[in-house]
């Protein structure tokens, strides 16, 4: 039951930030100059770490509960 607490926080934290993420993103490159531009590639990087690293996260969360991993 704590497990599945600490996995739905993390869930709703990783969200959060996805959504604050893609936000910064479409108002960096709605600027379309070099500079927003540069800081939105950036972030659409950060984004993707994040979301892999999520990914890798509800995996070992999925299996720990004796579930399957294998969604893909």
């Amino acid at each position: 039951m704590r497990n599945k607490l600490a996995f739905s926080d993390i869930t709703e934290k990783h969200n959060k930030r996805k959504h604050e993420l893609i936000e910064e993103i479409e108002k960096l490159r709605s600027i379309g100059d070099n500079e927003s531009n540069d800081r939105a590639d950036f972030l659409r990087g950060q984004l993707l770490t994040e979301n892999k690293q999520f990914k890798h996260i509800s995996a070992v969360f999925v299996e720990a509960e004796g579930g399957s991993a294998d969604s893909d």
